[in-house]
């Protein structure tokens, strides 16, 4: 008996203990990641349709933080739909005195009902993954906080440099546009909590969208449309 109360207590510890691969996130929502990986959900599997850089740089009197974009979109193989990854990489720091840390960054473009669930690649390249992640009410803007904030020392002497793991924002879109933003904020070290964060927004982020119909569809609709209304007429 005590070796299967143990057996049982076991498979239950084991349970509890094995991490959300990814959550939903419906609008006013906020979530906690733990990361995913190819091998726990082969759905992040694909071809990279779309990779793109885009520069931002945090200037000051002393300090310029510098840092990439990477403006990544997957094709899953096994869905057949689009998952976005925009990542912050390729920190540089030429500041003597102080270090900068990104505590959280801000992506809009996500009000369509598309978006499926979040989560964050631990099996990629990058150094820390988001501590949550929230949906505006009105389901356009996803903000992902890092309570271990992305740091990136000073020059001299050389410290530390993190960047962001690739976020898995999984939809059911099939298309995508370069009309979202990312706004980063982030402080000097030392910096007083109560100031405010300085923040830059970069535009061109890839998010879905769906297709509009051709011009010839919407003509060719329109006229369906009048007809039946020019029929309606007769009949009265």
């Amino acid at each position: 008996m005590f070796s299967f109360r143990k057996t049982i207590l076991s498979a239950a510890l084991t349970l509890l203990a094995t991490p959300i691969l990814a959550a939903p996130l419906p609008p006013g929502a906020v979530i906690f990641p733990t990361g995913t990986t190819f091998a726990a959900d082969n759905d992040q599997g694909g071809t990279v349709i779309n990779d793109n850089l885009i520069p931002v740089t945090f200037g000051g009197p002393l300090l310029i933080a510098r840092y990439n974009v990477q403006n990544r979109v997957v094709r899953s193989t096994n869905l057949g739909s689009l998952i976005f990854s925009p990542r912050i990489r390729d920190p540089f720091n030429n500041g003597f005195a102080s270090r900068f840390e990104i505590v959280a960054f801000r992506l809009t473009g996500f009000a369509d009902a598309m978006l499926t669930d979040v989560d964050f690649r631990t099996d990629g390249l990058g150094d820390k993954g988001p501590s949550s992640v929230s949906r505006s009410a009105d389901g356009n803007v996803l903000t992902f906080r890092y309570s271990d904030p992305l740091i990136n020392d000073a020059f001299d002497p050389p410290g530390v440099r993190d960047t962001s793991f690739f976020p898995a924002i999984k939809t059911t879109a099939t298309h995508f546009s370069l009309t979202g933003s990312m706004t980063i904020l982030g402080r000097s070290a030392g910096a007083d909590p109560d100031d405010p964060l300085t923040s830059i927004t970069v535009r061109g982020i890839a998010v879905p969208t769906v297709i509009p119909l051709p011009a010839s569809a919407v003509l060719l609709l329109a006229g369906i449309a009048g007809l039946g209304f020019v029929g309606r007429r007769k009949r009265q």
